[in-house]
């Protein structure tokens, strides 16, 4: 674990948000990969990811934290702007009543390699104390290039790429987490299998979003 990446992240969001009174990301979010586009979109790539968005308690110096939106960009970006639309994006279903539960989902993508771009978190000291931790652009990339990590697709290939929840060590930050063990990824494809039946998942690919901020450096043993 880089602590160094990762305390310079949460210094610099929650100067951010202090200063600034941050509020999350309000782009429209992507839909999840459908029967009819899996079929049309054969040169695509599918991304499978996992997403907590429950409520986690007594997150660093606060009294709860909730994730309410991640968003990618695809690269190279041209323009480094915080308004600039991402290409994937996702919300939390609700931000007052959400089951603390990992969701699958899946995303019909073009190939390539994928840079997060944004995140923003709830946070709450009390019921009428809440504000926004919210990450972007001007925080996440370093000379165009997206420093709190990437994820790669391949054409017609299926990858798992992370579960993304929190990490409360210090400050609520997003973190990404993984099944350890390929029993552990084995009975998560099952799931994934239930949630969208019409995917060919007999062959997916374990190659998680590389970060030093937001993760540690895992791989399955074959």
């Amino acid at each position: 674990m880089n602590y160094k990446t990762l305390l310079s992240f949460i210094v610099t969001i929650a100067i951010s948000a202090c200063s600034g009174g941050t509020q999350p990301i309000k782009f429209q979010g992507t839909n999840v990969i459908s029967k009819d586009t899996y079929t049309q979109d054969k040169l695509n790539g599918v991304v499978l990811l996992d997403v907590n968005w429950g409520r986690r308690w007594n997150c660093g110096t606060h009294e709860n934290a909730q994730l309410i939106n991640l968003a990618f960009d695809k690269l190279p970006m041209p323009v480094i702007s915080n308004e600039v639309e991402p290409t994937l994006v996702l919300h939390s279903p609700s931000r007052l009543m959400v089951d603390s539960v990992f969701l699958n989902y899946a995303f019909s993508l073009e190939p390539g390699e994928y840079g997060i771009s944004a995140f923003s978190i709830k946070i709450a000291d009390s019921i009428s104390k809440i504000g926004f931790l919210t990450a972007q652009r001007d925080i996440l990339y370093k000379d165009k290039k997206p420093i709190g990590g990437s994820f790669i697709v391949k054409p017609n290939e299926t990858v798992f790429i992370g579960s993304f929840y929190l990490d409360c060590t210090y400050e609520p930050t997003l973190w990404r987490y993984y099944p350890d063990g390929r029993v552990a990824f084995q009975k998560l494809i099952e799931r994934y299998k239930k949630s969208f039946p019409f995917l060919d998942l007999n062959d997916v690919r374990f190659r998680l979003f590389k970060t030093k901020a937001f993760g540690e450096d895992y791989e399955l043993v074959p």
